[in-house]
């Protein structure tokens, strides 16, 4: 018997006893962290202020922002932010008709990259702050530093261990009128198996309220729709507070992650807000998406957790703190008002605040695993759910919000 003849037949017995033995294909698991909103920069009006976003990072350094986050960005496989603003060393274009613009100088993408922040979304109100220049700028100014950006129709796609994931940055202003590309796009993607999963954040809802838009038409069903479609997870953010989520066809949708690292206040309130006695932008939460695949990539669940956060640990101000635009993960008891505040939006009941061996709170969701087929939203009533996009709120477009008796 020859040496290669007696090579092959030890292959083959080896490939007998690992079927005997009932060997299965080990499953995939790419972990992505969601954050709300965050913005890297001042005002012009404020930028030499003492408590200033820009004073602090002078005084601070570039990592202290994401500080009490960092151990957990660099362990996920994506950080995915919402990034308000621009990075540009130049103000030339400042849109003076928008109340606010935000803008850092280009130096502060290191404030990202020194926190494993991978992908930002620059579909949103601010973007354009300082107009076609400053977007670009912004744009370079990650390239440049390794940060990957998406956009609307400029989707970025996610790819470890022969697993690809579509991830999208929605706007209002552009789902509005490019709801029927967006549809087209993720049936193909998911048709084609050009990707594995599809994950999505949309730039929507009223400002400063505790729950968000639902009926025929409206963020909710829209959000319904995308699920349909193909998305897999979706996070959303505007209202700059925290709203509820939503579970459909096993898939995760969280209506508003709330404020993250964000630059735009100086001070943030305390007490709940005339507009909407519920809320306050002192909540957030952080929210980290498990998905699973098998070795041959096939989609096969998920594994949410939401974790509670402050926006920051100020001292105290009047009626507000200061804001030291340093997040940081709740206690147990600390993240009781933030539970109750996802909670008043939320159909079913959450799970209860648990903690990790640190004593930082979590909230764990269920396992969801795939579901294909006809959609059965929770708590359906008598909610017709035929209707197809173009749906949403025409506010989270406006250059101007109103924030009256609010902080910026």
């Amino acid at each position: 018997m020859t040496c290669t003849f007696q090579k092959l037949i030890a292959l083959l017995l080896c490939g007998v006893l690992l079927l005997g033995a009932g060997c299965a294909a080990a499953e995939k698991t790419i972990t992505i962290s969601f954050t709300g909103d965050c913005t890297l920069g001042s005002e012009e009006s404020t930028r030499a202020d003492p408590y200033s976003f820009d004073s602090v990072a002078a005084a601070e350094g570039y990592d202290y922002f994401f500080a009490n986050f960092r151990d957990m960005f660099e362990k996920d496989d994506l950080t995915f932010i919402n990034f308000e603003g621009v990075l540009s060393d130049s103000k030339a274009q400042e849109s003076q008709r928008k109340r606010y613009r935000f803008r850092g100088p280009s130096d502060f993408v290191k404030i990202l990259t020194g926190s494993s922040v991978e992908l930002a979304g620059l579909a949103n109100n601010h973007t354009g702050d300082y107009g076609k220049q400053g977007e670009e700028s912004t744009k370079q100014i990650l390239e440049e530093n390794g940060v990957e950006w998406a956009q609307e129709s400029k989707y970025y796609i996610f790819e470890k261990d022969g697993i690809k994931i579509a991830v999208f940055a929605l706007h209002n202003k552009w789902l509005n009128s490019n709801f029927e590309k967006f549809k087209q796009t993720i049936l193909r993607l998911k048709q084609t198996g050009e990707v594995n999963a599809i994950v999505a954040t949309w730039h929507t809802g009223k400002e400063y309220r505790g729950a968000h838009e639902s009926g025929k038409i409206s963020t909710e069903s829209t959000a319904k729709r995308m699920i349909q479609y193909g998305v897999d997870v979706l996070m959303m953010h505007h209202p700059h507070v925290l709203q509820g989520i939503d579970i459909v066809n096993n898939r995760v949708i969280c209506y508003s992650l709330g404020n993250f690292v964000f630059g735009g206040n100086d001070e943030i309130r305390t007490e709940k807000f005339l507009i909407d006695k519920t809320v306050t932008s002192l909540y957030s939460m952080v929210t980290q998406a498990k998905l699973t695949f098998s070795d041959d990539g096939t989609y096969l669940g998920q594994q949410v957790t939401l974790y509670p956060t402050y926006t920051s640990s100020g001292g105290p101000f009047h009626e507000t703190i200061l804001n030291n635009y340093q997040p940081y993960r709740a206690n147990a008891e600390e993240a009781v008002p933030i539970r109750a505040a996802i909670q008043i939006d939320t159909k079913f009941d959450l799970p209860e605040i648990t903690t990790d061996a640190d004593g930082l709170s979590k909230l764990e969701l269920p396992y969801l695993p795939a579901f294909e087929g006809a959609m059965v939203p929770e708590s359906e009533g008598e909610e017709d759910n035929t209707a197809i996009g173009p749906q949403g709120v025409p506010e989270a477009a406006s250059a101007a919000p109103n924030r009256e008796n609010k902080s910026k």
